[in-house]
């Protein structure tokens, strides 16, 4: 077996090695705190009444919130289903990722790229998030966290190839692809904020790269977008959300506009500080630079980009990459919350590897070296990939599904059961032992475990906690205590 073949095997079983613990641990998942209210939620309203209550009370995100409430296995008292729910949107983002990938290959930039070639690299960047997330329970397990965040972004990263199509595709076939756009265009729009103001730019790109035939689709995108925008914009909740989320108590309320650019910035700097985050960032570029450099001598010659594209690129990168903590810093006055830091990550990956595939896609302008600069960036390469999945999440996974995903999944069903039969014998008080694991960080995030999660999923101590009153609206349970001095939970009888 030659070499390069032989590193190609060993490089696709590390990347696989690396995605497997998170794959698998959705096989122990369980619902959590919104998956239960937006069930209880829609029990006491109504399939329909709840999308009105939420879209006046809370939230115009009215795409997801009725996946949430409507298409939640919760509600169904089909608790089992977040796994599969969990399961495919890993599989769904990975080849959301891989069909952006392929159809830019294949269209604007005119580079042959088989869907085995997008897989691979799809999985190399989503390798790359899981193991950097700022708060994976919330992207790949949370049933809600799914919904808000990974479904708007799939949104996004298909309305981006579905785009490309319509604008660089085969001739018959582009107005079929544009009218399909305009359906995840309005998940991304009206799903998520967050993915709403990274679509900005991306439109923004679109406008300026599309060829002239191709205008008339980015105005019924432009036309489509905004009216799904006044909806969601016009809910009443949105508006409540804000105030909530932004009080006037808040010290810099009052002129966040005059400190909001400073402080938007600041907050960049201090997530790309963080070590596993430059790690991860650098050897997406690393990758899309060495993968752009081994096309160029491979393919056909590249042209260079013009500094008017250059400049679009730079200015498109920087906004898609800004604009999350400009959101933050607006809305909440603080930081981005760790659940769309992920988010933010994960496109930040994405985009810093089409940009290191851009600058290696840029004609040589030197005879020799060329051979000495890709093993250096392939031996760079390899030390970032060692020192990120050496101190990332990775090791944390395999940990989590060796010791704690049987034991956690197991002593839910039971704390399930026993709320069941409560409510079932009318009982006035339950008391819960707490989830007694060996390690807690990924699927089962507990405080005890770790000091930088976002939140810990387990009941609080005494009857008072949020979670528990949470349980006790769902089973329909008066009181729902927990005690570290109860005894552990048989398990549940099968059927």
């Amino acid at each position: 077996m030659p070499i390069s073949k032989l590193r190609l095997y060993l490089l696709r079983l590390a990347l696989l090695l690396a995605l497997l613990p998170f794959l698998l641990l959705t096989a122990f998942n369980q619902p959590f705190f919104d998956d239960f209210r937006n069930a209880y939620w829609m029990r006491e309203h109504g399939t329909w009444g709840v999308q009105l209550w939420l879209f006046q009370t809370w939230t115009g995100r009215f795409t997801t919130t009725f996946i949430m409430t409507v298409l939640n296995p919760v509600a169904y008292d089909w608790l089992a289903g977040v796994k599969l729910v969990a399961a495919t949107a890993f599989v769904a983002q990975w080849a959301s990722l891989a069909h952006l990938l392929r159809v830019l290959g294949h269209t604007a930039l005119r580079r042959a790229c088989s869907w085995g070639q997008a897989l691979w690299a799809a999985g190399l960047l989503l390798a790359l998030f899981c193991n950097a997330a700022p708060s994976p329970f919330s992207f790949l397990y949370w049933f809600s966290g799914i919904v808000a965040y990974q479904l708007p972004l799939m949104g996004l990263l298909n309305f981006t190839a579905l785009t490309l199509r319509a604008g660089w595709g085969p001739a018959p076939a582009q107005w079929r692809n544009a009218g399909l756009a305009c359906l995840p265009l309005v998940l991304a729009l009206t799903g998520n904020e967050l993915t709403l103001v990274q679509a900005v730019p991306v439109l923004a790109l679109l406008g300026f790269a599309l060829p002239k035939n191709a205008r008339p689709k980015l105005l019924l995108w432009l036309a489509i977008g905004a009216a799904a925008v006044a909806l969601a914009a016009a809910a009443p909740g949105n508006w409540a959300r804000v105030a909530a989320m932004a009080p006037p108590s808040d010290p810099y309320h009052a002129y966040r506009w005059l400190v909001l650019a400073p402080r938007a910035l600041y907050s960049m700097v201090l997530f790309l500080g963080k070590p596993l985050v430059a790690l991860s960032v650098l050897a997406a570029g690393v990758a899309g630079l060495l993968i752009g450099r081994q096309q160029l001598t491979k393919d056909q010659p590249a042209s260079a980009l013009s500094h008017r594209q250059w400049w679009a690129v730079a200015l498109a990168f920087g906004l898609l990459n800004f604009i999350g903590f400009l959101l933050f810093r607006h809305l909440v006055v603080g930081a981005p919350l760790p659940r769309a830091q992920n988010e933010i990550l994960l496109v930040l990956l994405l985009s810093t590897a089409g940009l290191g595939w851009l600058v290696g896609q840029q004609p040589l302008h030197s005879g020799g070296g060329g051979k000495a600069r890709q093993w250096q960036l392939r031996l760079l390469l390899v030390l970032l990939f060692m020192g990120a999945f050496g101190a990332g999440h990775v090791p944390e996974a395999w940990r989590e599904l060796a010791t704690s995903a049987a034991p956690f999944d197991a002593q839910m069903q039971a704390r399930f059961a026993a709320l069941r039969a409560a409510h079932s014998a009318e009982k006035v008080q339950v008391t819960l032992p707490p989830l007694r694991l060996a390690y807690g960080r990924i699927l089962a995030p507990l405080h005890q475990f770790s000091s930088d999660i976002e939140f810990d999923i387990d009941l609080t101590p005494g009857c008072a906690g949020t979670i528990n009153g949470v349980m006790e609206r769902y089973f329909e349970v008066p009181d729902v205590c927990c005690d570290a001095a109860a005894p552990p939970l048989p398990a549940p009888q099968s059927p």
